[in-house]
């Protein structure tokens, strides 16, 4: 096994925990400052910590576009695997842009536009459970038998 192809065998391991714990992380720190606050806005510690998930989500998809080779009974499972962390990052990329684009003009956030982006939130933190559940059936049904 070449240098390359053990580095694409550990890049999407590595590359993945960390936006699963930040959209995570950031969900229910957004939750809490909701009802805390009654205000959609959110905190800049919380739009800072979905722009890093946005960045680590991409990271990972990325990654696992260097996949591991798979027998055939993986190779569908792959796909619904890479669709829901398309559409994580998607959504996680919806909100961070949502927040950036309001941050960027220095004003308080409108409370309709950051229910829009916290909405995208919770769907992305959906979505990255399901990603990590199909992803976790690749590992330990497929890989690791």
């Amino acid at each position: 096994m070449g240098i390359i192809e053990s580095f694409t065998r550990i890049a999407h391991p590595i590359c993945v925990h960390f936006p699963i714990a930040l959209v995570i992380v950031s969900a229910f720190l957004a939750t809490i400052s909701i009802f805390r606050n009654k205000d959609f806005g959110l905190t800049p510690c919380i739009r800072i910590l979905i722009f890093i998930a946005t960045a680590g989500a991409w990271a990972a998809v990325i990654s696992g576009n260097w996949g591991v080779p798979l027998p055939p009974e993986g190779i569908e499972i792959r796909k619904i695997h890479h669709e829901y962390a398309l559409w994580t990052s998607l959504l996680i990329s919806f909100s961070s842009l949502i927040y950036i684009f309001v941050w960027s003009l220095q004003k308080r956030i409108p409370s309709w536009i950051g229910f829009f982006g916290y909405i995208a939130l919770l769907a992305a933190t959906v979505f990255i459970a399901i990603t990590g559940y199909f992803g976790g059936y690749i590992v330990y049904n497929i890989l690791i038998k």
